[in-house]
């Protein structure tokens, strides 16, 4: 973390986090769009809207068919972007302080280590009040951080796969379809409690750092993020 002791004000967001974190967000929304009327026909009116004025360059074109099949070249070529776009991100943050590690305290017991930042979590988005311990990330943030990794793994091995399903057997196709489908849900699911998250008024300061230049009066985060300034 950098620290100005002039403006009083420290760095809680990279150029980079914030590049990538602005970026992942249309990416994320174009995934929706066209993975939904790809793995249920309750979305498939969006497959059509899609299809309908592409369609008019077919002949016979079916607009349902047509749309599919414009969902998954817009849904093939996302990934590729959003692969390309990550590996700078994820470059920088491997020379970087890795800051979803856990805090375990020397001797403390993992026991009493979860239980207080259960606390801490509870303390911030309960009661609306400051934590006791944590660090720039919370114990939720932190398993949500490690999670969104593990999954994004999922999705670039299942997607590739369904990609060249052709060289693969069916069976492993089909186990492919239904774990990127998992995935997609899991995202899905991460995406509106993180909105929730980023929006709840105990984050408004973080919320505007990411947005804006990455920085945090200094007074408030040494009360938001205790953690990040126990040597």
């Amino acid at each position: 973390m950098k620290m100005s002791n002039s403006n009083e004000k420290i760095t809680l967001f990279s150029n980079m986090q914030m590049w990538y974190h602005k970026h992942i967000i249309h990416f994320m929304m174009i995934f929706i769009l066209t993975g939904l009327p790809l793995i249920t026909h309750a979305f498939s009116w969006i497959a059509y809207i899609i299809g309908v004025p592409v369609s008019v360059f077919y002949s016979n074109g079916d607009s349902l068919y047509v749309g599919i099949q414009v969902c998954r070249v817009i849904h093939r070529l996302t990934a590729v972007l959003w692969i390309v776009t990550s590996i700078p991100f994820v470059l920088t943050m491997l020379f970087t302080k890795w800051e979803l590690a856990l805090r375990k305290r020397k001797g403390e017991s993992w026991g009493t280590y979860v239980k207080e930042e259960l606390q801490d979590m509870k303390t911030m988005y309960i009661d609306f009040s400051y934590p006791k311990r944590a660090g720039k990330y919370n114990l939720g943030q932190i398993a949500a951080g490690l999670a969104v990794i593990v999954f994004g793994i999922v999705m670039i091995v299942t997607g590739l796969i369904l990609w060249f399903r052709v060289d693969f057997a069916s069976s492993t196709v089909s186990i492919m379809r239904l774990f990127h489908s998992i995935g997609f849900l899991v995202f899905v699911l991460f995406l509106i409690i993180h909105i929730y998250l980023a929006v709840h008024p105990v984050n408004k300061a973080g919320y505007n750092a990411m947005f804006r230049d990455g920085k945090d009066d200094l007074a408030h985060a040494k009360k938001k993020h205790p953690g990040m300034f126990v040597k």
